[in-house]
């Protein structure tokens, strides 16, 4: 017993003295990445943020603050797959070119120590980023998008709801439908009444969504003019229904006119949010759906292709910052640059030009079934760890 309390912590003590210095050095650098990271991620999320929302609001022109304020927490999420490995590549090419630059990789290499020691936290950092942006591309961002047109679709509901009760004489939901009124009528009509209508939107099986009561004539858009009007939401059909007199409307290049036809346009189908299962979008589809969808196949093929580019694009997103740390970590040491305008310019010229249209690419090819979902998409992140062990190896040779 003695003994062994002897002989233990002589040998954990020189286990520790042993390594020390290297633990001392990845624990500094890893620190510097992290710190980096954070201060870049918060700056590039709030400008790419900032642009998201703008199309958010694009599509809900009279949101109110109130709303924009409850829409906020599910739009931030969907800049994260971009502006996580955008940051990440930036952060690990500014903080290991100061390494080199400051000659402090110089004084790694005299102790002794592989350069891959010096990589091992951007690595590391790298792969719990992709673990947190797997998890966020493929569960996170779809509930995101559904909590987003759920959003938009209640600010619609409050707007429907103000021009039923006159205190609104115009309601706007985007580019696919506008309404305004000269003026309301004392027996409730509203007069003068001039109503847009984008054009139907097309299904992925190729039909085209259909408004409830919508003339045929009007599927492909239009604009409807009528003398007197009354509006009003149905909530058994949850749709906004408008009655109009002395109707005029498009139709094969005449104008059809009618004295009386009655319209409904359900909410969802102006803001694309239904609920039923058909007509879910793939991006708010999480990734268990996708798979089963994929598992029970489809009838058409082209469908089931779609369904796993989607799948693997999101994979592919969610890895992207162990491939960027793999890459710009060897190349930050390789280049000994440690400005930020540098590392920003070169993150932008592999990620732009380089990851994304790869990526997309691959998406294509995919989709159009010329490779394998999984090696299509995948190519991307490959391509960038390929070269990224290349310029280890030249860091190496070096």
């Amino acid at each position: 017993m003695n003994g062994h309390n002897g002989w233990t912590p002589l040998v954990t003590h020189q286990a520790h003295r042993q390594e020390t210095p290297r633990i001392r050095l990845q624990r500094y650098i890893f620190r510097e990445l992290l710190a980096s990271f954070a201060l870049l991620l918060a700056i590039v999320t709030s400008v790419v943020g900032a642009g998201l929302l703008l199309q958010f609001i694009h599509r809900a022109p009279d949101l109110g603050l109130l709303a924009m304020l409850k829409g906020m927490p599910f739009i931030l999420p969907e800049a994260f797959p971009i502006t996580v490995p955008l940051s990440f590549l930036v952060a690990c090419l500014l903080t290991y070119g100061r390494f080199s630059d400051d000659n402090e990789f110089t004084a790694f290499r005299m102790g002794g120590l592989h350069p891959w020691h010096a990589i091992a936290p951007a690595v590391a950092l790298g792969g719990i980023l992709a673990v947190f942006s797997v998890w966020l591309n493929t569960d996170v961002l779809p509930w995101a998008k559904l909590e987003q047109r759920r959003v938009a679709r209640d600010h619609l509901l409050t707007l429907v709801q103000a021009l039923e009760d006159g205190t609104k004489t115009t309601i706007e939901a985007g580019d696919s439908f506008h309404l305004s009124a000269a003026e309301r009528a004392p027996d409730g009509a509203f007069v003068n009444v001039v109503i847009s209508i984008a054009p139907a939107k097309v299904r992925a099986d190729g039909r085209k969504k259909r408004t409830g009561g919508l003339p045929d004539a009007l599927s492909g858009g239009g604009i409807v003019r009528a003398d007197r009007a009354w509006l009003f939401y149905d909530a058994e059909t949850d749709a906004l229904v408008m009655r109009l007199e002395h109707v005029q409307f498009p139709a094969d290049g005449l104008m059809v006119e009618m004295a009386e036809n009655t319209i409904a346009i359900a909410l969802d189908m102006l803001l694309d949010t239904s609920p039923l299962e058909e007509a879910k979008k793939r991006s708010t589809m999480s990734a268990a759906e996708l798979g089963y969808r994929m598992r029970r196949g489809s009838t058409k093929r082209d469908v089931v292709l779609e369904w796993e580019a989607e799948f693997w694009r999101r994979i592919a997103m969610g890895l992207a910052p162990f491939a960027f740390g793999l890459l710009g970590a060897p190349l930050g040491l390789w280049s000994a640059r440690g400005s930020r305008a540098s590392a920003f310019l070169l993150a932008l010229v592999i990620a732009l030009p380089v990851f994304y249209p790869l990526l997309r690419f691959g998406q294509g090819l995919a989709e159009s079934g010329q490779l394998p979902a999984p090696v299509a998409l995948l190519g991307a992140d490959a391509a960038l760890v390929v070269a990224g062990l290349w310029f280890l190896a030249r860091v190496v040779r070096a």
